[in-house]
C-alpha cells in the first residue's frame, strides 16, 4: 500500500471512532517509593486528562513532584476500561523528561512512567481513585534503579 493509502485509513478510523468531552484534571498524592531498602516520601501528582478518546484510549499529560526534590513532565495514554458500578480500569503509559532531579538518581534524564489506576464515582463530574506506578528509564543508562509510588486522589471532570 502507498503511504497515502495509510493516511486516508488512519483519518477515516480517526474520525469514525473519537468522541470529546470537555476533560479532567486530576490531583493525586502519596507515597514515593515503596520498596522496603530505600527511602520513602511524599509525592503529588497532577494531570490533564484530554477530552478526546479514541475507543478506550485517552491522551493525558502531567507532572510528578516528589518531597525529595525530583520533578517529572509526561506525556501519554490511559487505557480507561469501564467495569460495573462506574469503576474504571486504567492502565497507562508515558514518556517522560525529569525536569529537576531530586536526590535519587534515577539514571537519566528521559524516564517512562507505567501505571494502573481504579477509580470510581464520588459524585456527578467527581470521580476518587487509587493509582500505582513505576518510572524507570527503560534501561538507557546506568544505573536504572526505578521507583513505585501509590497515590490516593481525585479527578474532576471539566464542564
Amino acid at each position: 500500500m502507498t503511504a497515502r493509502r495509510w493516511v486516508l485509513i488512519a483519518v477515516l478510523l480517526a474520525s469514525s471512532s473519537a468522541r470529546a468531552d470537555p476533560g479532567a484534571v486530576g490531583l493525586f498524592g502519596g507515597l514515593w517509593g515503596l520498596r522496603s531498602n530505600e527511602p520513602h516520601e511524599v509525592a503529588i501528582q497532577l494531570e490533564y486528562r484530554f477530552g478526546v478518546h479514541w475507543w478506550w484510549l485517552r491522551p493525558l499529560g502531567g507532572m510528578l513532584l516528589s518531597s525529595e526534590g525530583t520533578q517529572i513532565l509526561y506525556a501519554g495514554v490511559l487505557l480507561e476500561i469501564p467495569l460495573p458500578w462506574g469503576i474504571v480500569l486504567a492502565p497507562g503509559f508515558a514518556p517522560g523528561v525529569r525536569v529537576l532531579k531530586g536526590e535519587r538518581d534515577l539514571g537519566a534524564a528521559v524516564l517512562f512512567k507505567s501505571s494502573v489506576e481504579m477509580s470510581f464515582p464520588i459524585a456527578p463530574g467527581l470521580r476518587g481513585g487509587l493509582s500505582f506506578s513505576h518510572t524507570s528509564n527503560a534501561k538507557l543508562s546506568h544505573p536504572n534503579p526505578g521507583i513505585e509510588t501509590l497515590l490516593l486522589g481525585v479527578q474532576v471532570d471539566l464542564q
